[in-house]
C-alpha cells in the first residue's frame, strides 16, 4: 500500500488555519498572556506582531476558547474601553498584490457589536496613506468596502438578511478579492449550525490600491466605532492560490476538529504537533476524545489506518480508532471503527475523518499522538498517482525472483519512505521482509559513511533470518548486517538491535595493494588500480584533473578515498552493479523547499570560523614546495572573507609535481578561506505523499531552506542524512554549503589542535567512518546504552543537536556504556568531544574519564581507562 494522507501538525488536531496559506500574516492569539509591548505573534512566520492598544485597565485579554486563546475586547463598555488590535505596515504588506486577496478569520460579537448600524471588523481606513479594504458589519449583516489608490470607493456592499449575525455564536467571515477580474466574495460560516454560505459575486469597476501602506487595525474605526466581542485565527495573504470554495471547504473540514479546545480533554497545542490529555494542575483526566479534521480520501479498493503514539503498557493507551467519510464534507458516513489490521470500514468517498480515544489509569501520565497515516492500494496503471509507492505484496516470498550469483533481486521498494528492510539469500534473492522491523534508520554521509539500522522484536517470526554477514536490501542499495544484538528490559521484553554497513566498506579488506607512482594520471587510473582483484569496476568519473602522486595505501577503499581527496569531487558506490563513480558533483538542483510549518519542524544554523585560513602552505614530497612557479611564494592566500592572516600548512607529501600541488593549494584554500556555513534540521519527505512527488531529494543535492524568523533563504546541499524510513518526518539532515567530508574534518581539527604534520593526509584519507557505537550522539535519547546516572540533553550538543550530560555526585559512580564487536579491522579508533567547562573533582581520587575493557577470543581481557581531567 502506498501513503495516501498523513496528519501530523497543529492544524489537523486544532481545525486551525493552515500557516502555509497566510504568507501575509497569521494571529492565532495562543499565548497566555501579551508581551511587554501589549503584543503577540504572528505565526506566519512574517514578523509582524500584533499590538493591543488599550490593554491595560480594560477587559482586553487573551482566554480559552475554541481554538486555543483568542482576543477579548471591549466587554464591558466599548465606548469608554476603546481597545482595538494594530499591526504596523512597514509598507511591505499590500506592497506586491497578487491575483487573488484572502482575509479573514473568527469573530464571536456580542449584542454590541451586531445591535449597532456600524461596526468595524478589519479596517485599513486609518492611515498612513489610502486604504485598500475594510470589513465590517452593517446592522449586524457583512459589508466590504474597497478602495482605489485615490482613496474612492469602487466597491460597497452588504449582504443580504440571509447573513444576518447573531451574538454570542463564533463565525468564520472571510472576504475572498481578485483584482485582476474586478469581482469578490465574502465567505460566511457558523460554528454553531454547522453551516456555510459563499455570498453571490460581488462586482467593481477599477483598479484597487496598488500602493496601500495603511496599518491593519481590528475593531476600531475613526476613534469613533469599536467592535466588542472576540477575535480568533486571523490571516492574510495577498497572493493567493485559494478560492472562495477553498475557504468553504476549511470551515467544513475543520468543524470538528477538537484539539485546541481549552475546555476539552484532549490537548495539541500544549506539546504541538503532538496531542495528549489535556492537563489541569498537573492532572490529566482518566480519557478524552480526540477528533481531527477532515482530508482528502479518494482510495483506490481498500486502505489502512495506523496511529503513531507513545503509551505505557498497561496504563496509558490510545483506543477505539474510528473514520467517517463524506464525498462533499456535509454528509457524512456513521462513525465506524478500523479493522484489526487497522482496515477503513467506512465507505470509500472524497474525505475521511478520524476520532479516537486516549485514556490512563495514572492521571500523571498520558498517552501522547504523534500522527496519523493513511494508507491506501495503488491505482491501476494510467492513473494519476505517482509510481513508486508500493509495498511488497502480503508476508509471502515472491516465486520465480531468484537471479544469479553476484546480482540482487529487483528493490521490493521503490522509495526509501514506509520501506522495510529484506534479508536475501546467498543467491541475492528475496528471503524475508521484516514489515515489523522500527526504528529503521539510514545514515549517509556525501563521501562518508553509510549504514543502516533498526530493532525488531525478538519473538518475531522473521528473526531467524537475522545472522552476522547476512545481506540486507533497502530499495536498491545493499548493506550486510556486522552486529546483532538481543537486549532484555526491565519489562522483559526482548528486543533484537541490528547494525549493518554498505556493502562497498567490504573494499577496505581487499587484497594487499603495494605502493605506486602515478605521473600526470587521471582519477580513473589510480581507481582501476584501487580495484583490481575485486568484483568491483570504475564507473562515471567526471573528474578531469591530473596528478602526479605516490599511493602508499594498502586496501582499495582507502586508496579510493585518497583519490576523491587529491582530485577533488564525490565518490558515488553502486552496489548492486559493482560500479564505483567519482563526480565533480553527485547530486542535483532537485528544487525541493525545505520551510518552517511547510515539512521542516527545527533548524539550527551554525557559522563556524574555527578553521578559517587565509594563508595556506604546501609541502611535497621531500618538502619540495611551489615557491619557483608562484612569485617566490610557498603559499597560496585568499581574502575575499577576511583581511587577518590566518596561517596553516597543508600536507601533500604524496605530491611530487609542483603545479599539480599549487592546484590542489588552490583548490582547498578555496573551503578553508570562509566559514563553515552548516544547518542541521528535523524535516520531513514530503516525496512519500501522493502528489508530491516535486519534492523528492537526495543526499548530494540542493535544496532551498527559508525560515523568515531567523533570517534564512539559502540554497545550500544535503551532505549527511539520518534518514527514519518508519516516520519520514522525523529525518534529520544536515546540510551545509561547504563539503563537509571526512578528509576536511578530520585535517582541520589536527590542524587547530596539534600544528602541521603530526597526521599525513595519507593517514587521514585512510580513515573511514566505521562507527561502531549506536546512537553515539545521543539523538535517540538513551538507546543503546546500559545507563546509570548519565541522561541525554536534546538542546545542547557538539556534531549533532544532543548530547550526553551527567552531574557528578560525592561517593558514587555515574556511567554509561555499551558493548561493541570487531567488524575485521587491524585497529580501532576512540574518539570524543568532552564538554569541560566548570569541571571539577570533588575529591582527590575522583575520576572523569573513558574506560576501555578489551575481551579477547581466549576469554582474557585488558582494561585501559583514559583520564580526562
Amino acid at each position: 500500500m502506498a501513503l495516501k494522507k498523513i496528519l501530523n501538525t497543529q492544524p489537523d488536531f486544532t481545525g486551525e488555519f493552515p500557516a502555509e496559506y497566510a504568507k501575509s500574516g497569521l494571529w492565532r492569539f495562543n499565548e497566555s498572556t501579551v508581551d511587554d509591548n501589549d503584543s503577540v505573534s504572528d505565526s506566519s512566520g512574517c514578523g509582524r506582531s500584533l499590538k493591543f492598544i488599550n490593554w491595560s485597565g480594560t477587559t482586553a485579554n487573551l482566554t480559552g476558547s475554541q481554538k486555543g486563546n483568542d482576543a477579548q475586547i471591549n466587554i464591558s463598555s466599548p465606548t469608554t474601553e476603546q481597545s482595538y488590535l494594530y499591526v504596523k505596515n512597514d509598507g511591505s504588506i499590500f506592497k506586491n498584490i497578487g491575483e487573488r486577496i484572502i482575509v479573514g478569520g473568527w469573530i464571536n460579537p456580542t449584542i454590541y457589536s451586531v445591535g449597532n448600524t456600524y461596526c468595524p471588523i478589519f479596517n485599513t481606513r486609518c492611515g498612513p496613506g489610502q486604504p485598500i479594504l475594510y470589513l465590517s458589519l452593517y446592522s449586524g449583516r457583512p459589508r466590504l468596502m474597497l478602495y482605489d489608490s485615490s482613496g474612492n470607493l469602487i466597491l460597497d456592499e452588504t449582504l443580504s438578511s440571509d447573513y444576518q449575525l447573531g451574538s454570542g455564536v463564533w463565525y468564520f467571515i472571510a472576504a475572498v478579492i481578485e483584482p485582476d477580474n474586478e469581482q469578490a466574495w465574502y465567505v460566511i460560516g457558523d460554528k454553531n449550525a454547522g453551516t456555510v454560505q459563499i455570498s453571490d459575486v460581488m462586482t467593481f469597476t477599477g483598479t484597487l490600491n496598488p500602493s496601500c501602506t495603511a496599518d491593519l487595525i481590528w475593531g476600531m474605526h475613526a476613534d469613533t466605532y469599536y467592535y466588542a466581542g472576540f477575535f480568533d485565527d486571523w490571516f492574510l495573504d495577498v497572493d493567493s492560490e485559494l478560492t472562495a470554495e477553498d475557504l468553504k471547504n476549511y470551515f467544513l473540514a475543520g468543524l470538528l476538529a477538537n484539539g485546541g479546545v481549552t475546555s476539552g480533554d484532549v490537548d495539541a497545542l500544549t506539546d504541538s504537533p503532538n496531542v495528549t490529555l489535556r492537563a489541569v494542575d498537573g492532572v490529566y483526566p482518566t480519557s478524552g476524545i480526540l477528533y481531527t479534521r477532515a482530508v482528502k480520501c479518494n482510495l483506490y479498493g481498500s486502505g489502512q489506518v495506523t496511529v503513531s503514539c507513545e503509551y505505557v503498557s498497561g496504563t496509558t493507551a490510545v483506543t477505539d480508532i474510528q473514520t467517517s467519510t463524506s464525498d462533499d464534507l456535509e454528509t457524512w458516513s456513521d462513525w465506524v471503527g478500523v479493522g484489526a489490521n487497522g482496515e477503513v470500514e467506512s465507505p470509500n468517498a472524497a474525505y475521511i475523518r478520524f476520532r479516537m480515544t486516549l485514556t490512563t489509569t495514572d492521571t500523571s501520565q498520558t498517552p501522547k499522538i504523534m500522527g496519523i497515516q493513511l494508507y491506501g492500494e495503488e491505482e491501476p496503471p494510467g492513473d494519476t498517482e505517482p509510481p513508486g509507492d508500493t509495498e511488497p505484496p502480503g508476508d509471502t516470498e515472491p516465486p520465480g525472483d531468484t537471479e544469479p550469483p553476484g546480482n540482487t533481486a529487483r528493490p521490493a521498494y521503490e522509495k526509501l519512505g514506509y520501506a522495510r528492510p529484506v534479508v536475501l539469500d546467498s543467491n541475492g534473492a528475496w528471503e524475508a521482509v521484516l514489515e515489523n522491523a522500527y526504528d529503521i534508520i539510514l545514515t549517509g554521509e556525501v563521501n562518508g559513511e553509510d549504514t543502516l539500522s533498526f530493532s525488531i522484536p525478538f519473538q518475531d517470526d522473521k528473526r531467524s533470518y537475522i545472522d552476522n554477514e547476512k545481506k540486507i536490501q533497502i530499495v536498491g542499495d545493499i548493506y550486510i548486517i556486522r552486529t546483532v544484538t538481543d537486549t532484555r528490559g526491565a519489562d522483559g521484553t526482548i528486543i533484537t538491535s541490528v547494525y549493518a554497513e554498505a556493502e562497498f566498506y567490504d573494499l577496505a579488506y581487499s587484497v594487499r595493494k603495494e605502493e605506486k607512482e602515478f605521473d600526470a594520471a587521471t582519477a580513473a587510473e589510480a581507481m582501476a588500480y584501487a580495484l583490481e582483484g575485486t568484483e568491483w569496476h570504475v564507473g562515471t568519473v567526471t573528474v578531469s584533473t591530473l596528478r602526479t602522486w605516490t599511493c602508499s595505501e594498502t586496501n582499495a577503499l582507502s586508496i579510493l578515498r585518497e583519490v576523491a581527496d587529491l582530485h577533488g569531487g564525490d565518490l558515488v558506490f553502486d552496489c548492486p552493479n559493482r560500479l564505483v563513480h567519482l563526480y565533480t558533483f553527485s547530486g542535483t538542483d532537485s528544487g525541493a523547499l525545505f520551510s518552517y510549518r511547510k515539512n521542516m519542524k527545527d533548524i539550527e544554523r551554525t557559522i563556524d570560523t574555527t578553521s578559517l585560513v587565509t594563508r595556506l602552505y604546501a609541502y611535497g614530497a621531500d618538502g619540495m614546495t611551489f615557491a619557483d612557479i608562484n612569485d617566490g611564494k610557498a603559499y597560496v592566500e585568499d581574502f575575499s572573507y577576511s583581511s587577518e592572516v590566518r596561517i596553516s600548512s597543508l600536507d601533500c607529501s604524496s605530491f611530487t609535481n609542483p603545479y599539480q600541488m599549487l592546484e590542489y593549494a588552490r583548490m582547498r584554500l578555496a573551503d578553508y578561506c570562509k566559514p563553515n556555513v552548516s544547518y542541521v534540521l528535523n524535516a520531513m519527505d514530503l516525496s512519500v505523499l501522493t502528489d508530491y512527488a516535486h519534492e523528492a531529494w537526495a543526499l548530494g543535492d540542493y535544496v532551498r531552506v527559508e525560515d523568515k524568523d531567523l533570517g534564512i533563504s539559502v540554497t545550500t546541499r544535503v551532505v549527511r542524512r539520518e534518514y527514519n524510513l518508519q516516520e519520514p518526518w522525523n529525518t534529520v539532515l544536515e546540510l551545509s554549503t561547504t563539503l563537509r567530508n571526512l578528509g576536511d574534518t578530520l585535517a582541520d581539527a589536527v590542524e587547530g589542535l596539534s600544528g602541521v604534520g603530526d597526521v599525513s593526509s595519507t593517514d587521514l584519507a585512510s580513515l573511514v567512518p566505521f562507527n561502531h557505537l549506536l546512537n553515539s550522539r545521543a539523538d535517540n535519547d538513551m538507546a543503546y546504552w546500559t545507563n546509570s546516572g548519565f541522561e541525554a540533553d536534546a538542546e545542547n550538543g557538539a556534531s549533532g543537536t544532543a548530547s550526553f550530560k551527567a552531574e557528578g555526585t560525592a561517593g558514587a559512580t555515574k556511567s554509561m556504556s555499551q558493548t561493541v564487536y570487531p567488524a575485521n579491522c587491524d585497529s580501532y579508533t576512540i574518539s570524543a568531544q568532552i564538554g569541560s567547562e566548570s569541571l571539577e573533582k570533588l575529591s582527590d581520587d575522583s575520576q572523569v574519564g573513558i574506560e576501555v575493557v578489551i575481551e579477547y577470543e581466549d576469554g582474557t581481557a585488558e582494561s585501559h581507562f583514559i583520564d580526562l581531567y
